[in-house]
């Protein structure tokens, strides 16, 4: 059992981009067998997984991951993987305490937020496409995206105190997520008014519904698009958009990067 230092991870360490107000990013690549026992991160972090995948143990729970799945880990949390698939590669977005302190934030909000799972790994992304940018500008604008991720966790708050028409609407989307429902068609399933709906619902999702949609439909395209079974024009199809560069223009809009870009890191 050992712990971490700050930017260092078990596997192959392949870039580090360090904005200089408290945020790191490492891209960690896993081509063998590393050390499997238990350890922990001298800095709260979160991982998305881009190949492969493994699994975890932490003190109450375990857990399976593969390509677009999400963690979060506190600072100093005890963890350990094994089966790891290879290759595999991971971004991890690392977050010093003292920027955490001036944003006014806990490690408990950030938990909270990532609950917007796919909102989360598109800022993840366009934190990464920063990194790879890496001009002038890139620095402030990892902090302001970071900002945008930990302030998510109000929309949640707000949902978990909702009316029962907004739990049985954010089922339904996840049920039809490769479809394009309307509001007239949610409202009438729903015997809500779509007024209603129309009205209310920024305040606990945080967007609208269009850009709602957009989102699942760009989350479910990740796994897709790495899993490589698939090409792209497909991938679009199975996720419910009409053209392809409906798809491209979106994909790029969510994340920062186009698919085929994507599907090469």
């Amino acid at each position: 059992m050992f712990e971490l230092e700050k930017e260092k991870y078990l596997g192959n360490t392949k870039n580090v981009f360090n904005n200089s107000q408290g945020i790191a990013v490492v891209e960690t690549e896993y081509q063998k067998k590393v050390f499997e026992g238990w350890h922990s991160h001298n800095n709260a972090h979160l991982t998305l997984f881009l190949k492969g995948g493994t699994s975890e143990k932490r003190k109450n729970s375990s857990t399976v991951v593969g390509a677009g799945s999400l963690l979060f880990y506190h600072s100093d949390e005890l963890h350990l993987n094994h089966n790891t698939l290879f290759p595999s590669k991971n971004i991890n977005l690392e977050i010093d305490e003292n920027l955490l302190k001036e944003l006014q934030i806990s490690e408990a909000i950030i938990e909270k937020s990532i609950q917007h799972t796919s909102l989360t790994k598109f800022l993840i992304l366009k934190i990464f496409r920063e990194c790879m940018i890496a001009d002038t500008f890139s620095g402030d604008a990892i902090t302001m995206l970071f900002a945008q991720l930990s302030n998510t966790h109000t929309h949640l708050e707000k949902f978990e105190k909702s009316p029962f028409w907004v739990k049985s609407l954010s089922e339904l989307l996840n049920d039809c997520w490769n479809e394009n429902p309307n509001l007239h068609d949610l409202s009438t399933v729903l015997n809500v008014n779509p007024i209603t709906i129309s009205k209310h619902f920024p305040r606990y999702f945080g967007c609208t519904l269009s850009e709602y949609l957009r989102r699942m439909k760009i989350n479910r395209s990740l796994s897709l698009i790495k899993s490589n079974e698939s090409n792209l024009t497909e991938i679009g199809f199975q996720c419910g958009f009409a053209d392809q560069s409906h798809f491209i223009r979106t994909f790029k809009s969510q994340t920062g990067f186009l698919p085929k870009q994507f599907q090469k890191l």
